[in-house]
């Protein structure tokens, strides 16, 4: 028989640090999923047992089970529910706001990996300066720019909503740390393969949709991934937009604040139910870029 080869030192300090790393990962995600499990659970809790025990995660018992607060999300009273509404408001918001992104995030990555012109340097040093300032302090002034501008046009109530979505698409589009991501991705591209397509006559436009582009697949999908779960999950800005307008306009994060502070426990419930919907998007969304999720990362460490 084989002796079994004994675990040198290093080896047995990894698998230590692994252990400790897994146990720790484990409680956090444990301590994270709480709150879900407690949403997921009320939503399916009847009014009686949301008054009853609402300190446990999920029905007391199997009568207690029910899909009432689920119904009516599509149609009620025989006629359509505002959750369509505010669900299609948020994806084509939420699109939009992806297509911007990516796309400020491609060009603007590409001018400061692959185009040589005076300040370069000091841009990036300002971007990653930039970073480092709260984007909150940009909501006042932003507000007030946006107040001047829609008060001095004479917008129809079409033309309202298409400003006020405006002024949430765009803002998305000039988030810093995409960029960065992305601009890392292409300083890891080799050079050679760039100069060979220069070498062949390819000019820019060329190299830029036909050799950068698909090579940043992954990073773009890791982009997404992020643009998404922002753009839906993102409240303070719309609600100060979107404040005193009709509620046809609203998104579903904001929509959602209208559900606290009931005193009925069937709003509690309607509320969890309403949670649980909206999180359906942003779960096809990661199951669609989970896979390239890891190798966009694993591309793109943030060097300086």
């Amino acid at each position: 028989m084989t002796q079994k080869r004994r675990k040198t030192k290093s080896e047995r300090t990894r698998r230590k640090e692994k252990i400790v790393s897994f146990v720790c990962l484990l409680v956090i995600s444990v301590i994270w999923s709480i709150p879900l499990l407690y949403m997921v659970g009320s939503s399916f809790k009847s009014d009686l047992d949301l008054q009853l025990h609402p300190e446990k995660l999920f029905p007391s018992s199997w009568d207690e089970w029910t899909l009432k607060h689920y119904a009516g999300f599509l149609v009620r009273g025989g006629q359509v529910d505002n959750m369509p509404i505010w669900m299609l408001n948020s994806l084509w918001s939420t699109a939009a706001s992806i297509v911007v992104t990516v796309v400020f995030d491609l060009i603007t990555a590409y001018a400061l990996v692959f185009l040589k012109f005076k300040g370069r340097d000091s841009i990036i040093r300002f971007l990653f300066l930039w970073m480092a300032v709260p984007g909150v302090i940009g909501t006042a002034p932003g507000f007030v720019i946006f107040s001047q501008i829609r008060n001095a046009l004479d917008l129809s109530s079409a033309g309202t909503y298409l400003y006020i979505y405006f002024w949430l698409i765009i803002p998305s589009g000039t988030g810093i740390f995409n960029m960065l991501l992305m601009r890392n991705f292409f300083r890891s591209i080799p050079p050679d393969i760039v100069d060979s397509a220069k070498s062949d006559g390819a000019g820019h436009r060329v190299i830029f949709r036909r050799l950068v582009c698909p090579l940043a697949r992954s990073t773009i999908l890791l982009i997404v991934l992020f643009t998404f779960t922002g753009s839906w999950n993102n409240l303070a800005w719309p609600q100060l937009l979107l404040s005193g307008e009709s509620s046809y306009w609203q998104t579903v994060t904001v929509a959602l604040t209208g559900y606290t502070g009931g005193a009925s426990w069937g709003q509690v419930g309607v509320s969890m139910a309403t949670s649980v919907f909206s999180l359906i998007p942003i779960i096809i969304i990661f199951i669609i870029t989970q896979n390239k999720m890891i190798d966009g990362i694993a591309s793109t460490g943030l060097k300086g």
